[in-house]
C-alpha cells in the first residue's frame, strides 16, 4: 500500500513540477493536497476529499439470452437498440434486442460472394450507416443490412493476429467526419499484444499503429512511438523493441483516442483528426500494482465525455495462489473478481477510492459500455454443465451525494 501511494504521489508531483517552479507558493498547497488524497485512498474509509466525487457501480437491469451454445456480445447500436454478437460454436452472427431475444441469425462462413473464409478478429455495427463490419488480419468485409457484401478490402498487415475462439471485439475504426470514408486499425486492438517484435523497419519502429487509409487505399504507420508523447509505461531494457499492450477507447463524435497501456499510470488523449496529436495526459495510481504478481490494466471505459474508468488486475503472489488451490484446485487468479478494481477519472482527475469489480460478474468475459454511463457485464457461470442461457447485468455509474 505504501509503495503504490508513493508512486501516485510521485506522479502528482511530476505533473505539477512546472507550475510549482513558476509559483513557489503553490508548493505548500500541492504537498498538502497530495498527503490528504494519498491517505484517503490508502485507508479507503469512504471519506470524500474536497473537490472530488465518490462513484459506485449500481446494478440497474439484466438481460437473459437463451442459447445452448456459447455466444459473445461485441457491439451495441443505440439507435436500433440492438446488440451484435457471435456464436463461438456455430460461427453465426447474432442480432439481439434489448430484451435478450435473438432476432436474427446469419451464417456467412464459406467461399461464396457474400461469405468469408478468414479468421475474424472483430465484428461490429457500421454505426454511421446501415450494415455491419467484420475484420481479420487480411481483410475487412462490409456487409449491408441484409448481410450481403458491399465491399471487401484486402490488405497485407505486418502483424498476423489469430483468435482461435472467434472475434473478441468490435472493429476499431473512425471517420474524420460523419460522411467520410472509414479509417481502421489493423494491428491495434485494446487488450491485445500487437505482435510487433524483433528487428523492425525504420518506419515501423518509429510508429505505434498500423491503419488503413481510405485516401491512399493502403496501409500506413501512424502515431509516433515517442515515450515523451505516449502515456508513461514500463520499458523492458533487454527487449526495447517489444511493444506494450494498448488499452484504449475511441470516441467517434469527439474525434479522440484515450490510450493507456497494460502497465501504465497515465492516460493520453490524442486527436484522431490531427494525425494523433497529443492533447493532454492524465495521471492515476493503483492501490495494489506489483509487476511480480503480473498486475496489469485490462480495460478503459468511456462512461461519458467527463468520466473514464480504468479496470485493472492486481494479481496474486505464487504462494497465495498455491494456498487457495489447496481448497479449490481449479482456482486461477485472473478469474477472481475480487482481484479487479476500477479507477475513476472525472474531468481528468483521479477520484477518491476504487470501485470493486462486481463479484457476480466474469472479469474475463465481454464488457460493453452503453449510453447513460452504463456498462454491460456477463454473469459469472458457476454450474458444472454447459449453460442453456447467458445472463448479463447492466451497471450504471453513479456519484454518491
Amino acid at each position: 500500500m505504501f509503495l503504490s501511494n508513493y508512486f501516485w504521489v510521485k506522479g502528482i508531483i511530476t505533473q505539477y513540477a512546472k507550475q510549482i517552479a513558476m509559483n513557489p507558493y503553490r508548493l505548500f498547497y500541492t504537498a498538502a493536497s497530495v498527503l490528504c488524497v494519498g491517505f484517503a485512498c490508502g485507508t479507503r474509509d469512504g471519506s470524500e476529499v474536497a473537490g472530488q466525487k465518490e462513484f459506485v457501480l449500481e446494478k440497474v437491469d439484466s438481460i437473459t439470452v437463451h442459447r445452448e451454445t456459447e455466444l459473445r456480445i461485441l457491439d451495441y447500436h443505440s439507435d436500433k437498440q440492438q446488440f451484435l454478437a457471435v456464436d463461438i460454436v456455430t460461427e453465426e452472427f447474432l442480432v439481439i434486442d434489448e430484451s435478450g431475444e435473438v432476432v436474427e441469425e446469419v451464417y456467412r462462413r464459406g467461399e461464396g460472394p457474400n461469405e468469408y473464409n478468414s479468421g475474424l478478429l472483430a465484428v461490429g455495427f457500421n454505426q454511421e450507416n446501415d450494415g455491419y463490419l467484420a475484420q481479420s488480419s487480411i481483410e475487412q468485409i462490409r456487409f449491408d443490412e441484409t448481410w450481403a457484401v458491399k465491399e471487401r478490402i484486402r490488405f497485407a498487415s505486418y502483424s498476423n493476429i489469430v483468435f482461435y475462439s472467434g472475434p473478441k471485439m468490435k472493429v476499431p475504426y473512425y471517420r474524420l467526419s460523419k460522411d467520410s470514408e472509414l479509417y481502421f486499425f489493423t494491428n491495434f486492438f485494446s487488450g491485445i499484444p500487437n505482435g510487433v517484435g524483433g528487428e523492425l523497419d525504420a518506419d515501423i519502429a518509429a510508429n505505434l499503429i498500423e491503419q488503413y487509409n481510405p485516401d491512399k487505399e493502403d496501409l500506413e504507420w501512424v502515431m509516433p512511438y515517442d515515450l515523451e508523447l505516449l502515456p508513461e509505461l514500463e520499458v523492458d531494457e533487454e527487449q526495447k523493441e517489444r511493444r506494450p499492450t494498448p488499452i484504449f477507447a475511441m470516441n467517434q463524435e469527439e474525434g479522440k483516442l484515450h490510450l493507456t497501456f497494460d502497465r501504465s499510470r497515465e492516460v493520453g488523449v490524442y486527436d484522431l483528426n490531427k494525425d494523433f496529436d497529443l492533447i493532454e495526459k492524465f495521471s492515476f495510481s493503483h492501490s495494489k500494482f506489483s509487476s511480480s504478481q503480473n498486475a496489469q490494466n485490462t480495460a478503459l471505459f468511456e462512461f461519458d465525455t467527463e468520466n473514464f474508468g480504468i479496470l485493472y488486475f492486481s494479481g496474486l503472489s505464487e504462494s497465495a495462489t498455491a494456498t487457495r488451490r489447496e481448497t479449490d484446485p481449479e482456482y486461477f487468479p485472473f478469474m477472481d473478481s475480487s482481484l479487479y478494481s476500477l479507477i475513476l477519472l472525472h474531468k481528468g482527475k483521479m477520484q477518491n477510492g476504487e470501485i470493486p469489480f462486481p463479484e457476480i460478474c466474469d472479469p474475463r468475459a465481454e464488457m460493453l459500455p452503453l449510453p447513460g454511463k452504463r456498462l454491460l457485464l456477463r454473469e459469472k457461470y458457476r454450474g458444472e454443465v454447459e449453460p442453456e442461457h447467458f445472463r448479463y447485468f447492466i451497471y450504471e455509474l453513479k456519484s454518491k451525494g
